[in-house]
């Protein structure tokens, strides 16, 4: 199954990001605590049938904390 997820930065502080996840007007929203110890979803994406997309951003919200940089749009595609 291919999977295409937008993903926009909403909101930055010293201690955490939040991105929205999902498609047009269809987004849950995920955050990622900056000192790496947590990765939770706020809000399910409405898309998001069995947990396949929310897993998918966690692991690019990942991927951001290791290079140390949080773009304001972001996308994971597979």
């Amino acid at each position: 199954m291919a999977f295409y997820i937008e993903m926009d930065k909403v909101a930055e502080t010293e201690e955490y990001v939040v991105y929205t996840f999902g498609r047009n007007l269809e987004v849950g929203l995920i955050q990622l605590e900056k000192n790496g110890e947590a990765i939770r979803v706020l809000r399910e994406c409405p898309l998001d049938v069995n947990g396949a997309w929310s897993k998918r951003a966690g692991m690019k919200l990942a991927r951001l904390w290791k290079n140390g940089s949080f773009p304001d749009k972001t996308q994971w595609t597979s």
